[in-house]
């Protein structure tokens, strides 16, 4: 199986690896740069998508680290994905794999672009041709079918930019960029609601408009309020140190304590 992939590896554009130690100041370019194509890739629309469009997953989109209706709608799925599959089929033995060898790593990075760009064209062909996301006219489905690629494939090569050349993984950074965006969007977003004209969508600002319109909605700062919350109880929780006491058997009278 290995010499049978090996040609399509040598076919697959990939990102160099970094022959030196990435110093901070150069990791925190690379990742601030891939998080600004991220942003704008968001902002790219999908040409030929109806405007009667929803977004059957809105409840996964965080956790998706896509944009519904841009050339990134699938996010960071396709990678997970293949990265699930190989893992169990590595697991299982299916794949006689040891991940501690450098030829075996390399051929499991490989295998996993090739599954993650297959899934994004299974993923694409599959929210088109089952209405998730319909055409505009008739006929532009394997436009859109293309762009989605498209912008899944960007995604891939992204999260192989701040894999080799940033901080963490790709997928940690669009995961955090989407949530930080959605909180941001949700607390101090200006503009008017569909729903209740006139009225902000931030929580912030809707509060501020309901302290002028005489009838303070306290309610709508709750939401705020717990993501504060939750915020704190996790940095303090993550700044938590325990201190484990130990004692040997073999040596009468030895304690010691490790964090």
């Amino acid at each position: 199986m290995k010499e049978a992939l090996q040609p399509i590896f040598g076919l697959l554009p990939q990102v160099r690896s970094p022959s030196y130690r990435v110093p901070f100041k150069e990791k925190l370019k690379w990742t601030g740069i891939i998080l600004i194509l991220y942003f704008i890739l968001t902002q790219v629309p999908l040409f030929g998508l109806s405007p009667t469009a929803v977004d059957q997953f809105s409840s996964l989109r965080a956790v998706l680290a896509g944009s519904f209706g841009s050339i990134i709608t699938l996010g960071i799925g396709p990678i997970v994905t293949a990265s699930i599959v190989l893992q169990l089929l590595v697991g299982g033995k299916i794949l006689n794999l040891d991940l501690s060898q450098h030829e075996d790593k390399a051929f499991f990075q490989g295998t996993q672009k090739i599954l993650a760009i297959i899934f994004t064209l299974f993923e694409a062909s599959v929210l088109v041709f089952t209405g998730a996301l319909p055409p505009s006219t008739p006929g532009f489905q394997w436009l859109l079918i293309l762009q989605i690629t498209i912008g899944g494939i960007l995604i891939i090569f992204l999260d192989e930019v701040v894999s080799k050349w940033g901080f963490g993984s790709g997928v940690g950074l669009f995961i955090a960029a989407g949530v930080s965006g959605a909180i941001v969007s949700g607390a101090l977003n200006p503009l008017a609601s569909v729903t209740s004209p006139g009225v902000p969508q931030g929580a912030i600002p809707a509060f501020i408009y309901s302290l002028t319109a005489g009838q303070p909605g306290w309610y709508l700062l709750l939401p705020v309020i717990a993501t504060i919350v939750v915020f704190l109880i996790v940095v303090y929780a993550e700044s938590m140190r325990v201190e484990i006491p130990l004692s040997y058997g073999g040596v009468k009278g030895a304690r010691e304590s490790t964090p």
